[in-house]
């Protein structure tokens, strides 16, 4: 604890100082004041007791005792006033801590590539990181504000103490060391108990989600999966519930040590005491004002051991928002384009428009794999033409689309936009040329305007643009066929709501890709799976429609779709065994001409 203790203070009042250096220094001020107003009616007590018992009391002396009586009162309400300052401070401070804390975690998860998502070690740190350790965090400058204020308290005491009788102080300290003690290992054993468990509480919190989302409550019921759901939930939880019942014997065992040594302690200091007045050490004034400076010394110290306790015990979990904060700040430092040198002449501005992008024996491989999803993939993607990938499930299809797309950079190889390596360069200055039509839609519960223009909801919306994208996709008559037409909120969670099928929110994410697009790359994959056949054959006239003026990737499993293709490549275990265009690819006696047969005999009359 001592070692941590100065790491700890140091960086909560950095974090309180970055949030409001008023506030900061409004609790901090008022608490040191608080103290000096302990300190002074400790000894007005002293000077009140040596007053009235130097001999007989008489009306003379209670005479003579009451200019220290009025400063007793005066300090005591000046002290009283000073703490609910100080609490007021305090309070005003903890919700702009929060505030930033909470924008810096977001700023992190939203910066960090998206490989780090598909590490466990990241995962765990961001569960522990979300479970307690950003609360942690605020709690600990409240936590050390409290500290101040306790500590400046037992000084207060210690002061006094040092004018009526100093051989009492160290008996002061004496008597808290066990309860310190106990305090600090109980939450220890806690952390400890907590940090060990973090892999399990998330595989709970994934069950849980299962049960009580809205998303899997249909599947949930079409397999009855909910009893099995169910054995899995209460196992976990049974195992929770032992690991704490552990803990908290382990944590009465050491309370109960702690509070009998404490006891022990507090009679010898009271045993000590009365010695000293026995043998005429201090007089009987003094001995009455040690007593009254005792007890506060006491509460002050007990205080002051709880604060030590919470500020080390929510340090621990603070330390798992740090371990975060830096594990992101890692994660996105070590991305390829900030670590290139500055562009010569430092033009940092926007790429153009890509004419040719050119993948050079580009290879990926996710965390934690043996293999490449993607090996050694060679192709040349050129402005005015469309590039279709074809090729079974697990073939790298999608990951080769990421990677064109962004949300990864390659392990091998390099992605060149007219000679320029995007992976050496700040994203921002390339992104912007680049829309996606996911296979995965992603529904998004925002209004249908929202849902459409989140690719460029940074900038006014475009009302001809939106109504074009969603015609393009399909999706403005349903739209418009809305009770709140553009307004109407996608989601049945909240009053007002509607859901939509599968192949209307493919019909949305479609429209969503189409409204950001710009005529630069734009990456379908899979963009008619859900589509009934009309709303398919619009949207692929569309995109052939814009072929001839950007550079177009399509992925299909539907070979009807990409007949029209400038180039097919089709990609097995990740690399690209054959390339060209449709009716070259089906003359030959390759893996397109057997997937392109397959399809046609479906279609196929006697």
């Amino acid at each position: 604890m001592a070692r941590r203790l100065p790491r700890l203070l140091r960086q909560a009042f950095t974090t309180a100082w970055t949030a409001s250096r008023t506030w900061t220094a409004t609790a901090v001020g008022l608490s040191a004041f608080a103290g000096v107003a302990t300190t002074t009616a400790l000894l007005a007590v002293s000077d009140v007791t040596g007053t009235l018992f130097a001999a007989a009391p008489t009306w003379d002396r209670v005479a003579a005792a009451a200019p220290s009586l009025a400063l007793l009162a005066a300090a005591t309400a000046a002290r009283a006033t000073l703490g609910i300052g100080a609490g007021y401070a305090q309070q005003r401070l903890n919700p702009l801590v929060l505030n930033r804390t909470e924008r810096e975690f977001f700023r992190l998860i939203t910066g960090v590539p998206r490989s780090a998502f598909d590490d466990d070690t990241f995962a765990d740190r961001l569960k522990a990181a979300k479970d307690r350790g950003s609360r942690a965090v605020v709690d600990l400058v409240g936590d050390v504000v409290d500290l101040f204020t306790a500590a400046v308290t037992v000084a207060a005491v210690a002061v006094a103490l040092a004018v009526i009788e100093p051989v009492l102080i160290p008996l002061l300290f004496a008597a808290a060391l066990p309860t310190g003690w106990a305090a600090v290992r109980s939450a220890r054993l806690m952390y400890v108990s907590s940090r060990s468990r973090v892999s399990r509480r998330r595989r709970l919190w994934m069950v849980e989600y299962l049960m009580d989302n809205r998303w899997t409550a249909d599947d949930l019921r079409y397999h009855e999966a909910g009893p099995w759901l169910r054995g899995q939930h209460r196992a976990m939880v049974d195992a929770e519930t032992q690991a704490d019942l552990e803990v908290i014997r382990s944590q009465t065992v050491t309370r109960a040590t702690g509070q009998a040594l404490s006891g022990v302690a507090v009679a010898g200091v009271y045993a000590i005491l009365l010695w000293m007045l026995a043998t005429g050490t201090v007089p009987l004034a003094v001995a009455a004002a040690a007593v009254v400076a005792l007890g506060q010394g006491s509460a002050a110290m007990s205080n002051l051991l709880v604060a030590v306790n919470t500020v080390y015990e929510d340090g621990l979990y603070a330390a798992d928002r740090h371990e975060f904060d830096t594990l992101a700040a890692e994660r996105i430092a070590v991305q390829p384009h900030l670590a290139a040198p500055a562009p010569a002449g430092g033009d940092a501005g926007p790429l153009p428009v890509p004419e040719v992008i050119e993948l050079v024996d580009v290879s990926f491989r996710y965390p934690g794999k043996e293999t490449d999803a993607v090996n050694g993939v060679s192709l040349v993607i050129r402005r005015g033409e469309t590039t279709a990938l074809v090729g079974e499930n697990g073939s790298g299809k999608t990951t080769l689309a990421k990677l064109l797309s962004g949300l990864y950079t390659p392990t091998g190889g390099r992605i060149l936009w007219d000679g320029v390596d995007i992976a050496r360069i700040d994203p921002g200055r390339w992104r912007p040329h680049v829309a996606v039509i996911a296979q995965q839609v992603q529904r998004w519960p925002f209004t249908a305007e929202l849902s459409v223009r989140l690719g460029r909801s940074q900038v006014p919306a475009d009302r001809e643009r939106l109504a074009a994208a969603a015609r393009d996709a399909g999706a403005l008559d349903m739209i418009e066929g809305f009770d709140h037409g553009w307004q109407q909120l996608l989601d049945t969670e909240f009053r007002g709501g509607t859901d939509l099928s599968g192949g209307q929110w493919q019909r949305l994410s479609s429209a969503r890709g189409l409204y950001r697009d710009e005529l630069g790359l734009l990456v379908a994959d899979e963009p008619s799976a859900a589509l009934d056949a009309r709303a398919e054959a619009a949207l692929f006239d569309t995109l052939r429609a814009r072929s001839g003026r950007a550079a177009t990737v399509l992925i299909s499993h539907r070979l009807q779709g990409v007949v029209h293709a400038d180039q097919i490549a089709v990609l097995q275990d990740g690399a690209l065994i054959e390339l060209g265009p449709h009716r070259s690819l089906v003359d030959s006696d390759g893996a397109y001409r057997e997937l392109w047969s397959l399809q046609a005999r479906s279609y196929a009359t006697e």
